[in-house]
């Protein structure tokens, strides 16, 4: 019979239009779970390993939200393992629940925060990368890997890259294209800072192509091509605040909000690449200003003052049957 840590594999190569991301998520997750119940055959695999898992999560410290991922990672290779592919008659871990998590409301930037982010960039380029995400929503994936030929016609292109003497393989996380339309000063600001890779230092382009031309290149250079990104935000807002008030994800969740408030939600979805609705609420804050209204509707009634007496409403059949049968009991 089959092991947990062969299934994996046999999973992902069976799988392999999956995202890079997707699939390391999946290796970790049964790298996580062989780790706690030991690396058996499929066959072996009992209801109360989900549970063992599930503690072993809190047990070294991860969250409750890592340890529903890696659960779900884990119920989905085992699913695939009984329909198609029908080594298994059920899923052993079927009935095991994730953790409840209380979800955080979400955090956007104000106009002012955002001003103050670019003022206190280091560089024209850190300036542009986060008048980028505020004004496109993009990932921060897709903001490094974007190039002159991706700016074209009052648009910025979300589109694949494939190998070459000049670029690296890179997919977005969607797999689909996308277009975006942005402001003559934006374009302008992109196309006038040096190099191909537009938001990239020259001499890191230099050096991930070099590594790219000798098989090196790894996933998580490609995602995030540039070197201490989250140090070089949090700084900035070091500098703006004298603290951290958010991440660069954050902006990608304001320009969400703000679109939509203006918006139809199947068009917000195709600019930011959202893949469902449900996903893009994740992606929604309330505004002090929907607070205000939810105020002048809620006080409506009182200013208006008390209304007048209802009228005394006529009486349903039912009840005048039941009235008529009390009084003739009554004699």
């Amino acid at each position: 019979m089959i092991t947990a840590t062969s299934l994996c594999q046999h999973f992902l190569q069976e799988n392999f239009y999956l995202a890079d991301g997707t699939k390391d998520t999946i290796r970790r997750a049964f790298e996580y779970f062989t780790r706690t119940v030991g690396n058996r055959t499929i066959d072996r695999i009992e209801a109360d390993d989900g549970e063992q898992y599930k503690a072993w999560h809190l047990r070294t410290a991860r969250s409750k939200t890592t340890a529903n991922i890696h659960l779900r990672s884990v119920k989905w290779v085992l699913n695939w393992a009984v329909e198609p592919k029908k080594l298994l008659a059920a899923n052993p871990l079927a009935r095991t629940k994730q953790f409840r998590v209380t979800r955080n409301p979400v955090r956007v930037y104000d106009v002012g925060q955002v001003q103050r982010m670019v003022r206190f960039a280091p560089s024209d380029r850190w300036r542009a990368i986060v008048l980028t995400g505020y004004m496109t929503g993009m990932r921060r994936s897709e903001i490094l890997n974007l190039t002159l030929d991706n700016i074209r016609g009052g648009y910025i292109y979300v589109e694949p890259k494939r190998s070459t003497a000049n670029t690296w393989e890179w997919d977005p996380k969607d797999k689909e294209i996308r277009r975006i339309p942005v402001t003559a000063e934006l374009v302008a600001m992109l196309t006038d800072l040096p190099g191909y890779y537009v938001t990239l230092e020259t001499k890191r382009v230099a050096r991930m192509l070099d590594l790219n031309s000798r098989g090196m290149l790894k996933q998580r250079h490609r995602k995030c091509p540039e070197e201490n990104f989250r140090r070089t935000f949090v700084t900035i807002q070091r500098r703006a605040f004298g603290r951290q008030i958010g991440t660069f994800h954050q902006l990608r969740k304001t320009f969400t909000t703000m679109m939509c408030e203006e918006l139809p939600d199947f068009l917000v979805m195709e600019l930011t690449g959202h893949s469902s609705l449900k996903t893009m609420t994740y992606y929604l804050a309330s505004r002090e200003s929907h607070h205000d209204t939810v105020r002048q509707i809620a006080s409506r009634g009182i200013k208006n003052g008390p209304s007048e007496e209802p009228k005394a409403q006529p009486q349903h059949p039912v009840s005048r049957v039941h009235d008529w049968a009390v009084s003739d009991l009554n004699g």
